[in-house]
């Protein structure tokens, strides 16, 4: 099998390919032109190479051929060119038929081009030759859930969190699909659980949202869908995948939801965007009213929650009526702090 070394891979790509560009950043969701996240569910990103997390890495080595098409699948896919990134994939797997990742790689590639089903034959194939595949556990749990298959998803995303409890994603995911089932309950521990693995995980902020408007916990709703807006996702459009408007949801749970928060859930043609002195003003307000706690206000301005404690004095606010959990914790680092 014909093999290039792996420093000079994506130097000679023109031997097998035109216009080839190295491969992006994989994102978890699909944005729209202004970087907004529209799709309510988040995919494991692609993988780059074929080889598994038990097999060993070289340190000089050689990239197959199937490998260079897999990274040249990725890139064209990251650009939106799918059909140059299939027939990339198709020769991946072509040259090394239980390549996983190529599957999994032509999977995310099916599912952006809306072709669910053929997605979901490659993360069955990436799957078959890999079984802890995780990630691909996960992907195909949105395939699932995309064909109304609810059982399916929910068995796939818990297999993928047993696999790996540390994955984002199908904790994410399988929040959401609880809460289309008016699971509340059950939504809102897997979304906490995704936030408390990753805080920077946008979406999972906006369903857990979503989830505190049906016990009528309105400042909770407000923090969540403002945090979940900082980090670019479209609460309106989060919302409208449970629901078809506000009307809908209080037809449907008899629960009315107040203006302030009624006007977080309709369509926006962009998102805000804040600078940096006035987040902090819009933290130190939030804060002030008891919409956000030091933790999400700290967040919302872009400081440490150290830094932002600190900052409320220097405005004439107090960070007494800290919650009792909270001081526990701030006590507790601060005794740990002083045997260091």
């Amino acid at each position: 099998m014909q093999t290039l070394n792996a420093a000079n891979a994506l130097n000679n790509t023109k031997t097998s390919q035109k216009d080839t560009v190295e491969p992006q950043q994989s994102v978890s969701s699909k944005q729209g032109m202004e970087g907004k996240i529209v799709d309510p569910y988040i995919h494991c990103g692609f993988a780059h190479s074929h080889l598994t997390g038990g097999m060993p890495k070289p340190a000089h080595r050689q990239l197959t051929e199937a490998e260079i098409y897999n990274i040249h699948g990725v890139a064209y896919s990251e650009k939106g060119e799918h059909a140059r990134a299939l027939a990339n994939f198709d020769k991946a797997i072509a040259l090394q038929p239980d390549d996983a990742n190529a599957h999994y790689n032509r999977g995310i590639a099916y599912m952006r081009k809306g072709e669910v089903d053929k997605a979901l034959a490659d993360y069955n194939g990436a799957i078959q030759f890999k079984r802890d595949y995780a990630e691909a556990y996960n992907n195909r749990g949105i395939a699932y859930q995309k064909k109304c298959e609810i059982v399916y998803a929910i068995q796939d995303y818990s297999t993928a969190i047993g696999l790996n409890p540390e994955l984002v994603e199908p904790h994410a995911n399988r929040g959401s699909l609880y809460l289309s089932r008016r699971d509340i309950y059950r939504a809102v521990d897997d979304c906490s659980k995704a936030l408390r693995l990753n805080p920077d995980a946008g979406m999972a902020y906006a369903t857990c949202g979503v989830a505190w408007l049906h016990y009528g916990h309105w400042k909770k709703a407000k923090a969540d869908f403002t945090v979940a807006t900082i980090l670019h996702v479209d609460v309106s459009v989060v919302f409208r995948h449970f629901y078809e408007n506000t009307e809908d949801f209080e037809q449907k749970t008899e629960i009315q939801i107040p203006e302030n928060v009624a006007d977080m859930l309709v369509p926006q043609t962009e998102l805000p965007e804040f600078e940096e002195g006035a987040r902090l003003k819009l933290a130190l307000k939030a804060y002030d009213n008891e919409e956000l706690s030091t933790g999400l206000a700290a967040r919302f301005a872009g400081m440490s929650r150290e830094k932002f404690i600190y900052t409320l004095g220097k405005y004439g606010l107090s960070p007494i009526r800290l919650a009792t959990e909270e001081l526990r914790k701030d006590i507790e680092s601060a005794r740990k702090a002083s045997y260091q």
